[in-house]
C-alpha cells in the first residue's frame, strides 16, 4: 500500500477520520477515538471494524488490530470503517483511573465484558434476550454541544429538544419559550439542584437557532430512560408517522400504537396517537377549509390537461360557498363506448371534516370488471342532488347513442330522479337489497324461516317467463303470507323480475360493481375534498393504464373470462339434436325443447335476451348452422379488441401542479367550504348498518319495566 491508510471512524451520526500506522497499538487507536468524540470517555465504549463481507469484526486488543491489518492486506484496502458503539458498562470507566493510562483499556473491554456474557451462554432458553436497538436511540444526539444550529428555526429545536429529553429519560421545563429565544432546565432543578440547563437564541441574520449556553450533566438522581414519557405526546408522535401517512392514509391509531412500541419501544395513549395522526394528516394534505378553494384551479387543469372532459363546479353566488361538483375524464367518456352500456349507480359517505357525499355511476367492461365512469360531490343525498347528477350524465350519454341500462337501490330521490331524466332506459333495482328489505319484513322469526322466504324470492326474481313466475310467485306467498304481498304490491314488475324487465341486464341482478369501486376508493375519502379528487384520478389513472398493459398478454378472441363461459356452453349441448325450421330458425332438443332465432338473437329460454349472451342452445343452434363462426353472434363490447380501445385513451396527467399553489395563495377568488354542523363526539369513520343491511340493533333498558327490549319509558306497555 502506497498511500497512507486511514480509517473511518463513526459514533451516532459523527464521522471523523484518522491516519492509522503500522507501529499503533490498540491504545492509540482508544487515544484516537477519544480526541476524537470529546464526550467518550475512557472504557465506556466497543469497537467494530467492516469488511466486505463481514460487517462487525471485534476490535478488543491489539491481537485484534494485527488481524485488522492483514485483512487491510488481503483486501488491498486502503481504508476501514470503525464503528463506535456504547458498551453499557459503568464499571469499565471507573476502573480506568487516569487519562493517560491507556494500557489498561485493552483488558477492561475484553475480559469484563466476556466474564458477564459467558455465563447466560449456559442458561439455554432462560438466558436473557439481547438488547434491542430502536429508532430513539439516535434521539439522544440532538442536543450536543454550544454553538449547534437548527435551520428550523424555535420549532425545530423544541422538537429535538423533547425527543432528547424523552430518550434520556429527563424531565425539563422552559423559562423562556418564545420565537426569540428558548431557555429550558431541569424539572428537578430546584429540588435536587440539578445543574442541567440549556438557551437557544435566534439568529437574526438567518432565524436558525443556535445553542448559546449548554450544561449537558445531570446532577439529580434518577435519570432513565423509560417506556412512557410527559414529554412524549401528539406532536412527537406525529412527527414521526407523517412521512408513513402519506403512503397509507389508512393508518389506524392502534397500528400508530403498535408502531411506537415495536420501533420505538415507547408506549402512547389512543388518544394520543389519534390526534397525531389528525395533525399529520394537516400537514401532509392541508387544511380542509382550504382545500375547497383549490377546485376552481382543478377544474381548469382538467379541462386543459385532457381535452374533452365534463367538469362542473356549482358556487353559491351570495355566499360563496361550495354546493357541488361533477367530474368525467374525456378518457372514461371515450372508453366507456366500448364497454358494457351498463351503469351502477350509488352513493358513499365522505369521512372529512365537512362530510357530504359522493354520488358516482361506475361502468362494466367486457372483462367483467368496473369501470369507473363518473362521480360527482354533493352535501346531501337528495331529489335536487340526484337529479342534477343525472342531468349531467344524460348530457354526457345522449351524444353516445346507445340505451343505457342503470342499476340501483331504491333510495327515494335517485328513482325519481332516474325515471324523470331517462324515462326510456331499462332501470334495474339491486336484487341484495331487495332481499335485505325481505329480511327485514320477518325480524323477528327464525331464520330458518326467513331463508326460505328469501330463496323463495330469488327464484321469482330469475324467473325468464311469465309462466315460471307466476309459479314461482304462487309458492312464495303461500310460504311468506300477507306480509310478502304487501311488500310485493310496492314494487314494479319491471324493475326486479327478469321475466317482465324491459331490455337487458346484461346478467347483472345486484349493484355490486359500485359496491366494489366505493370499496376501492374507500381509503381516499378521509382526506380533504382536493386530495380526494386528486387521489382518485391518480389511481384511476394508473389502473387504466395497468389494465392497457395486461390486455395485450392475452391471445384469445374475447376476453379471458367470457372466452371460458363460450367454451363451456358450446360443451354443454354437444350431444343435443337440432332440427331446422329456416336458416335462421332452429330447435333445440335438451331436455326440454327450445327455439332459437339466430337473426333476432332470441332464444325461447330467455338467457340470450337476459345476459346479452348466446347461451348453450344458441351455440349449439350457431354449430348447426355453420355458416359464421360463434364469434359473430356476440356482442363486440366482449371482445378483447373493445376492451383495449376502452383503455386507448386514458387519462392523462394534471401538469403545472406547483404553478397552482402559487396562484391558490394569490388569488382572489377564495371558496369557502359547504356549511355543515359537525356532531358531538369523536368522527365515526364506519357506516352503521341497518337491521335490513343485517346491522345488529343494540338493546336498551326501559326506565319503567327495567326490561331489556327495543322500547323506552316513554313506549312501554308492560303491566306492571
Amino acid at each position: 500500500m502506497d498511500a497512507q491508510p486511514y480509517a473511518r471512524c463513526t459514533y451516532m451520526d459523527e464521522t471523523f477520520m484518522f491516519f492509522l500506522d503500522i507501529k499503533h497499538s490498540f491504545s492509540d487507536i482508544v487515544r484516537e477515538v477519544c480526541l476524537g468524540f470529546k464526550s467518550l470517555k475512557h472504557g465506556s465504549f466497543d469497537l467494530r471494524y467492516a469488511f466486505p463481507g463481514y460487517s462487525s469484526c471485534v476490535l478488543s486488543n491489539d491481537v485484534d488490530l494485527t488481524l485488522m491489518w492483514r485483512c487491510m492486506y488481503d483486501f488491498k484496502l486502503q481504508s476501514v470503517d470503525i464503528l463506535v458503539k456504547d458498551c453499557g458498562f459503568s464499571s469499565v470507566s471507573s476502573m480506568v483511573t487516569h487519562a493517560d493510562d491507556y494500557s489498561c483499556i485493552s483488558s477492561s473491554i475484553s475480559v469484563l465484558p466476556s466474564s458477564i456474557v459467558d455465563g447466560p451462554e449456559y442458561l439455554g432458553h432462560y438466558r436473557p434476550e439481547p438488547a434491542r436497538i430502536y429508532l430513539t436511540n439516535e434521539w439522544q444526539g440532538f442536543i450536543k454541544h454550544v454553538g449547534q444550529k437548527f435551520e428550523g428555526g424555535a420549532l425545530e429545536f423544541r422538537q429535538k429538544l423533547t425527543k432528547y429529553a424523552i430518550e434520556l429519560g429527563f424531565t425539563f421545563k422552559f423559562k423562556r419559550n418564545n420565537a426569540q429565544r428558548i431557555i429550558a432546565e431541569c424539572a428537578k432543578r430546584e429540588s435536587e439542584h440539578c445543574k442541567w440547563h440549556v438557551r437557544a437564541l435566534k439568529c437574526i441574520v438567518n432565524d436558525f437557532f443556535y445553542i448559546k449556553e449548554l450544561d449537558n450533566n445531570h446532577t439529580c438522581k434518577g435519570v432513565l430512560r423509560e417506556q412512557t414519557s410527559s414529554h412524549l405526546g401528539s406532536h412527537v408522535v406525529k412527527s414521526e408517522i407523517s412521512n408513513e401517512l402519506k403512503a397509507n392514509p389508512t393508518l389506524k391509531p392502534r397500528q400508530i400504537m403498535d408502531r411506537f412500541k415495536h420501533s420505538f419501544g415507547l408506549d402512547i395513549s389512543y388518544r394520543s396517537a389519534w390526534y397525531a395522526r389528525e395533525l399529520a394528516r394537516k400537514d401532509v394534505h392541508g387544511d380542509d377549509g382550504n382545500s375547497y378553494s383549490q377546485l376552481l384551479w382543478y377544474r381548469d387543469a382538467i379541462l386543459e390537461s385532457n381535452p374533452g372532459s365534463y367538469c362542473r363546479v356549482e358556487i353559491n353566488p351570495l355566499t360563496n360557498r361550495f354546493e357541488r361538483l361533477f367530474i368525467c375524464f374525456s378518457g372514461c367518456i371515450q372508453g366507456f363506448q366500448s364497454c358494457i352500456p351498463l351503469l351502477f349507480v350509488d352513493a358513499a359517505h365522505l369521512k372529512s371534516k365537512y362530510k357530504g357525499y359522493m354520488l358516482c355511476a361506475t361502468g362494466k367492461n367486457g372483462n367483467q370488471e368496473f369501470f369507473p365512469f363518473a362521480f360527482a360531490i354533493v352535501d346531501s343525498e337528495n331529489n335536487a342532488n340526484w337529479k342534477w347528477f343525472f342531468g349531467h350524465l344524460y348530457n354526457i350519454l345522449s351524444t353516445q347513442g346507445r340505451i343505457v341500462t342503470f342499476v340501483t337501490d331504491r333510495n327515494g330521490g335517485l328513482l325519481n330522479a332516474v325515471a324523470s331524466v331517462f324515462p326510456d332506459s331499462p332501470h334495474s333495482y339491486c336484487y341484495y337489497h331487495l332481499k335485505e328489505n325481505v329480511r327485514a319484513l320477518y325480524r323477528n322469526l327464525s331464520g330458518y324461516f326467513v331463508d326460505k322466504v328469501v330463496e323463495e324470492f330469488m327464484k321469482v326474481a330469475y324467473s325468464p317467463t311469465i309462466a315460471s313466475y307466476n309459479f314461482n310467485l304462487q309458492s312464495l306467498k303461500r310460504e311468506g303470507g300477507k306480509p310478502i304481498e304487501s311488500f310485493l304490491t310496492h314494487l314494479p314488475l319491471d324493475k326486479w323480475c327478469n321475466a317482465f324487465f324491459r331490455g337487458s341486464r346484461y346478467g347483472e341482478m345486484a349493484n355490486s360493481i359500485a359496491e366494489s369501486f366505493n370499496s376501492w376508493c374507500g381509503p381516499l375519502r378521509e382526506l380533504p375534498v382536493f386530495d380526494f379528487l386528486e387521489g382518485l384520478r391518480v389511481k384511476v389513472m394508473e389502473n387504466m393504464s395497468e389494465r392497457k398493459v395486461e390486455c395485450k398478454k392475452w391471445n384469445t378472441v374475447l376476453c379471458p373470462p367470457m372466452e371460458a363461459l363460450l367454451k363451456k356452453f358450446m360443451d354443454v349441448g354437444r350431444h343435443w339434436s337440432i332440427s331446422m325450421s329456416s336458416e335462421t330458425l332452429l330447435e333445440v332438443h335438451a331436455e326440454k325443447s327450445v327455439a332459437v332465432d339466430l337473426e333476432n338473437g332470441t332464444c325461447s329460454c330467455r338467457q340470450w335476451q337476459i345476459n346479452s349472451f348466446p347461451c348453450s342452445h344458441a351455440h349449439a343452434a350457431i354449430q348447426k348452422v355453420g355458416d359464421l363462426p360463434v364469434y359473430a353472434y356476440i356482442e363486440y363490447f366482449h371482445t378483447c379488441q373493445s376492451y383495449i380501445e376502452a383503455y386507448t385513451h386514458g387519462i392523462q396527467p394534471i401538469p403545472n401542479i406547483d404553478k397552482f399553489y402559487v396562484d391558490a395563495a394569490t388569488s382572489s377568488a377564495v371558496v369557502q367550504p359547504p356549511l355543515v354542523r359537525r356532531p358531538s363526539g369523536r368522527p365515526k369513520s364506519v357506516r352503521m348498518k341497518s337491521a335490513a343491511e343485517g346491522g345488529t340493533r343494540r338493546a336498551i333498558r326501559c326506565g319503567r319495566c327495567g326490561q331489556l327490549g327495543r322500547h323506552n319509558k316513554a313506549t312501554c306497555t308492560a303491566p306492571i
